[in-house]
């Protein structure tokens, strides 16, 4: 078969596998402003943990802890430490109400913008 260019390898004793590099979602057309004004209360996610063991591949399933700020009145607020985020990876996608403009390379070939997801289900204190 012509290659791909779809392989990558998780370090250099292991061989190739499926996966991507420079992964990125296009920007919208809302700024992180608009989107805060816009969810009014929530939780805006700065970080998760736990990808490596809280993410199902198969059926999407994922459930891992997170750290950001309360979203107030459309501001942010007070931060929140030690919160599970959980839904499945088909379940976040259909449930995007916005996209935000402002494209960030993130650390290990991955690009993110600010995303406003309704229905997450969010536990902790």
């Amino acid at each position: 078969m012509t290659s791909t260019a779809s392989a990558v390898r998780a370090g250099f004793k292991g061989g190739p596998g499926v996966g991507c590099r420079a992964l990125a979602v296009t920007p919208g057309p809302m700024s992180t402003d608009e989107i805060l004004a816009a969810v009014g209360a929530g939780v805006f996610v700065q970080s998760v943990s736990g990808l490596h063991s809280g993410v199902n591949p198969v059926s999407g399933d994922f459930s891992v802890g997170a750290d950001g700020l309360m979203i107030r009145d459309g501001q942010l607020a007070e931060p929140v430490r030690e919160m599970t985020v959980a839904s499945t990876i088909q379940r976040m996608l259909l449930d995007t109400i916005a996209v935000g403009d402002t494209l960030e390379w993130l650390p290990g070939a991955a690009a993110g913008v600010t995303l406003a997801i309704d229905g997450m289900s969010i536990s902790g204190s």
